[in-house]
This record gives structure tokens, C-alpha cells and sequence, in this order.
């Protein structure tokens, strides 16, 4: 299974956030940041730069991301915050440099996870607390039409993404304590699959999981799509695309 090539979706990338409601998760993020005395919090893995435009009027936040062009979208979004290219698994920051740090449908890019969590430790400050955003798609309870008409995208969601158990065991191993997680965002969608495959809904560089697709892959997953929809206008209905995914947040603190 290939990387995700974040420098060639970056233009695409924020998407998502016009046609997704993530209220919940952002009342989740703002309740995360709330009443830092130093307002010192760090986003991991910030790509574009969304949830540092939505945070940056309540705490003095930074971001990382190992993308260059995700950066650069970044630093449109946020012209405040101090940005750095690196990766997740050395953090260019001191012992003790961040009350907060958070990480939103990240973790599972990180070459290594388990070394995450050491370094997260390492760059909070006593007490200090890390949130962790993503998909379970180890839960058995995912319905996605990605994943109905894309055959490869679950097993491969499977493979990336660990189970929020196993996000919990890494950050216990290196020493967290009151590890818990919760859900903060349940995302219904229901969509005409005709839009979709005229507006851009489903372009590849929309989402890493078709990115990852092979183009051969990517256009099997259009052609079920489209022979379904061929098949309901003859019986004269709607073909409609449905989700229902739930996205859990891991959180964590630091010992003092």
C-alpha cells in the first residue's frame, strides 16, 4: 500500500469541509483549548490549515506537517501561527514547549505512531493534554458508499487506521494517564449519485482513500456507481449515496 502524496491533493484537499458538517468536532477542539494559562497548544499533522484558522482566536497554536504544499495553504489560513515542516516523530520543540497538543485524521499518516506518542509526552508539559481525531474503521459499524462502491477501500482503511484501542495501549506504553476516548463526530450523509459524479464529490484527490486507489481501481469504483444509477433510472427511481462513520476522539494527559 503506497503513501498518500499530500504536495498533489493539497489544492483539493479542504473539500471536505464545504460539504461535511463537523460542528461537533469543532465544539470538541474549542472545549480541548479551553483555559490554557501559557495558550501554548500544537496541531500535529495540520495539512491545510482548517483547524488553525478555527482555533487561532482562542489559543496561540502552532502546526506541523511533513507537506510542503499543505504548508503553504496553511500559511494563508493562518499567517499567525508558527508553522514547520517536519514530521510527527521528531518534533522540533524543547521538553515541556506545549499545554496542548491535538491531532485531527492524522495519526494514521505517521510513520510510526509509537514513537508519536513518546515524542508527544516528551514536548507536552506536565499535565499537558493530547486529543486524537480518526476514523475505527475497526468497529464493524462504518456504512460508506466509499466503501460500498470502491471494493479495495476498507481493507485498506483497515490496514492505515488503527483501532482506537490500540491508539489507547500506545499512549498508556509511553506513559499517559486518564487515556479514554469518545465519539466526537457522527457523520450521516445522504447524496444524489448523480451530483456526486458530476460536481466533483468523488474527483480522486478529494479523499486519501480514493487517492490511494490505483487509476484502474479508481475508475471500477466510478463504473459500479455508474451502472447502479443506470439500473435505477430504468426502474424510474433515485439512486442515493448514504454514510453513516463516526469519528472518535483519544484523549490523554500527561503526568505531572
Amino acid at each position: 500500500m503506497g503513501a498518500v502524496d499530500y504536495d498533489a491533493i493539497a489544492a483539493d484537499y479542504d473539500r471536505r469541509y464545504a460539504v461535511n458538517d463537523y460542528s461537533q468536532m469543532q465544539a470538541a477542539l474549542l472545549d480541548f483549548v479551553e483555559n490554557i494559562p501559557s495558550g501554548r497548544a500544537l496541531e500535529v499533522g495540520c495539512g491545510t490549515g482548517h483547524w488553525l484558522r478555527v482555533l487561532v482566536d482562542a489559543v496561540r497554536v502552532a502546526g506541523v506537517d511533513p507537506s510542503a504544499n499543505m504548508l503553504r495553504y496553511a500559511r494563508t489560513k493562518a499567517p499567525v501561527s508558527a508553522l514547520v515542516r517536519a514530521t510527527a516523530e521528531r518534533l522540533p520543540w524543547c521538553n515541556g514547549a506545549f499545554e496542548r497538543m491535538y491531532c485531527v485524521n492524522a495519526l494514521h499518516h505517521f510513520e510510526d505512531a509509537a514513537a508519536f506518542a513518546g515524542e508527544a509526552r516528551r514536548v507536552l508539559a506536565p499535565g499537558g493534554r493530547l486529543l486524537t481525531i480518526g476514523l475505527d474503521p475497526h468497529t464493524g459499524t462504518e456504512r460508506w458508499f466509499i466503501y460500498e462502491y470502491f471494493a479495495p477501500v476498507r481493507e485498506i482503511d483497515r490496514q492505515r487506521y488503527p483501532s482506537t484501542a490500540r491508539v489507547r495501549a500506545w499512549l498508556r506504553t509511553a506513559g499517559f494517564t486518564d487515556v479514554h476516548t469518545r465519539e466526537v463526530q457522527h457523520l450521516p450523509a445522504r447524496l444524489s449519485a448523480r451530483s456526486a459524479l458530476d460536481d466533483g464529490t468523488l474527483a480522486k484527490h478529494t479523499r486519501s482513500q480514493l487517492a490511494l486507489l490505483s487509476d484502474d481501481q479508481y475508475e471500477e469504483g466510478l463504473d459500479r456507481i455508474r451502472m447502479a444509477l443506470r439500473d435505477a433510472d430504468t426502474r424510474g427511481e433515485t439512486l442515493t449515496l448514504t454514510a453513516d462513520l463516526r469519528l472518535y476522539g483519544t484523549y490523554a494527559t500527561a503526568p505531572r
